[in-house]
């Protein structure tokens, strides 16, 4: 089955790798290190995903973490120099290929974990109309990798056949909950050469 759609991941994707500063810091490195995999690798309930399902504010967070690992709030609060999600980079040769997709008329979409509040610091630099469709965790209240934020991309696009569907992560989980749904997964590390990868795949799925 030809894929027809591909939906991409916004950090560590589009983007630089999240990045947790470690030196002249206001907090413990390691703790926050512990703290933050914790919250991404573990299925158990976790302030934070409360937080990317915009079920609690980013200050309700800011002072959980604090509370856990004292100073960290600067690497979440908005005002700060240090936030995470503003220190990010656009990568511009990832963008041009979700763009070089959309001029083969394959159907381009985001679906991101992400914090209310860091809408700012991202959405005004994709191109507008880049994607069809743009999921924001906070915004739907889902999170991958929760199976209903994959079919909700879906029921959104109107595809009734994941098979069509390639999405790219650089976690690993959130490819295989999406492989699990049925669809095409691509593990998106930054050293990836995307284009190539991609190109792989369709030329696979077009094969069979």
């Amino acid at each position: 089955m030809a894929i027809e759609t591909v939906l991409f991941d916004y950090s560590g994707v589009l983007t630089t790798s999240l990045h947790m500063p470690t030196e002249d810091v206001p907090y413990d490195p390691d703790a926050l290190l512990t703290e933050m995999i914790e919250a991404l690798v573990s299925p158990n309930p976790n302030p934070w995903h409360e937080l990317e399902r915009g079920e609690i504010s980013l200050d309700a967070y800011i002072e959980h973490v604090e509370s856990r690992v004292p100073g960290a709030g600067v690497l979440f609060a908005v005002e700060s120099e240090l936030n995470a999600m503003a220190s990010l980079e656009l990568l511009d040769h990832r963008v041009a290929v979700a763009l070089e997709l959309k001029q083969q008329s394959i159907r381009i979409g985001l679906v991101t974990n992400n914090v209310a509040e860091w809408q700012p610091f991202w959405l005004p630099r994709l191109p507008l109309g880049l994607f069809e469709i743009m999921i924001d965790s906070a915004d739907v209240g889902h999170r991958k990798p929760e199976p209903e934020i994959y079919e909700l991309a879906m029921q959104r696009l109107g595809i009734s056949d994941p098979s069509t569907v390639l999405f790219i992560d650089d976690f690993e989980w959130n490819v295989a909950a999406a492989i699990a749904t049925g669809m095409v997964g691509l593990h998106c590390p930054s050293d990836l050469d995307l284009r190539a990868a991609i190109q792989g795949l369709l030329d696979a799925a077009d094969s069979d």
